[in-house]
């Protein structure tokens, strides 16, 4: 079994890891009767099926290997001795931060994975460890903000990530993945915010946002997307105080997520963004060359979607990948539009509403273009001609 995780860990192939769960379980089977299995087993269990889910791309099955991680972790810590030295504290506490990421990754309980956390939290005054459990908190909040909408729910994520970034070094390889939450948090409930108390909240996540970046290596996986956070951040200062430095560096920051995106889903985004941020430069520059730059970048961000769609390996991702593509087209035809190009936008609105009619009959759309929009510029085109 340890010999399958090696070979995993080396080449990344999630059957080796089916194979060590199969392999376990098959042991179980040698001990009918629960209570004279080694102690070990569940725990041993829980940890690969947490490994397994995290390395499985259809998030459904993901969803699944995390419930059934949790419940072998939950056997573990109820089948397991009472903590009474320094070390078997250190193991509960441990096997309590696994269960916390399998509850998380299962989607649930919250109350429980909440539970976890405190009882942890309690154990230990190590403040490495205190910062992965503060971590997790933050995290447990999200979720929550998730399920409910209610801004303090974020507001209470902010916190915990932030008193876990100020228990990590700032060397800990952790530590920008906190900053990264942290400032995620931030620029969402600066979005649910406004006047003031939004402009500081937002001031606060580009603080964080540009210390994440600093501290994410060159040729990270992660770059792309906190690239695209912070030019976010930037956008929405933007819109609040009109600063074209703000302007000028989040056109600068999508340009290089969009070069750096190795995700065809996450490149359309980064270069959706982009035209946008080039379409405001036009309407506050009056340049028109600003308008070939956008048509580019959402040409160049519908064609990502295409091939994101391509790649989708579930049902959800596709029309993630069409939405992401219809919404490109709709802007390529304002762009045309502002440049007077009435055919060539009519065109681009066409193209937006065959990739609206791919998707179910009302799907949501969080922001930005909808289908009724892009009927009605289409429709108002088409009228005066």
């Amino acid at each position: 079994m340890r010999a399958l995780e090696a070979q995993w860990r080396l080449g990344g192939d999630s059957a080796l890891l089916q194979g060590a769960v199969g392999m376990l379980e098959a042991f179980a089977d040698v001990w009918p009767d629960r209570r004279q299995r080694p102690p070990e087993l569940p725990l041993e269990h829980g940890r690969v099926l947490l490994r397994l889910s995290g390395a499985t791309a259809d998030p459904v099955q993901a969803r699944l290997y995390a419930e059934q991680g949790a419940q072998s972790l939950r056997t573990a810590l109820d089948t397991g001795e009472e903590p009474d030295t320094a070390e078997s504290v250190r193991a509960r506490v441990r096997v309590l931060l696994d269960l916390v990421d399998a509850l998380l990754r299962a989607g649930g309980p919250l109350d429980d994975a909440q539970a976890r956390v405190d009882e942890a939290l309690a154990l230990v005054r190590e403040q490495g460890r205190r910062a992965a459990l503060l971590a997790r908190a933050g995290r447990i909040a999200v979720a929550r903000h998730r399920e409910s909408g209610d801004p303090a729910e974020l507001e209470t994520a902010a916190d915990r990530f932030a008193q876990a970034a100020q228990r990590m070094s700032r060397d800990a390889p952790a530590h920008a993945d906190v900053l990264a939450e942290w400032g995620e948090a931030l620029l969402r409930l600066a979005g649910l915010q406004s006047g003031a108390r939004a402009q500081g909240t937002l001031s606060r996540a580009i603080r964080v946002l540009r210390d994440c970046r600093m501290e994410t290596p060159a040729g990270s996986a992660q770059v792309a997307h906190r690239l695209l956070l912070l030019g976010r951040a930037l956008m929405l200062r933007y819109r609040g105080r009109g600063d074209r430095v703000d302007l000028r560096e989040a056109e600068h920051l999508f340009g290089l997520a969009a070069a750096d995106a190795a995700d065809p889903l996450l490149a359309s985004r980064c270069r959706l963004e982009l035209g946008q941020v080039q379409f405001e430069a036009y309407r506050s520059l009056r340049r028109p060359a600003r308008l070939d730059l956008a048509v580019d970048a959402f040409r160049d961000a519908a064609e990502s979607a295409r091939e994101a769609e391509g790649a989708a390996t579930t049902e959800r991702g596709r029309h993630e990948a069409v939405r992401t593509g219809a919404q490109a087209h709709h802007w390529r035809g304002m762009s045309y539009e502002a440049a007077s190009r009435p055919r060539a936008a009519r065109e681009a609105y066409r193209a937006a509403r065959t990739e609206w009619s791919r998707l179910p009959e009302g799907s949501l759309v969080a922001d930005g273009p909808t289908a009724a929009k892009t009927a009605e510029r289409l429709a108002a085109l088409e009228r005066v001609t």
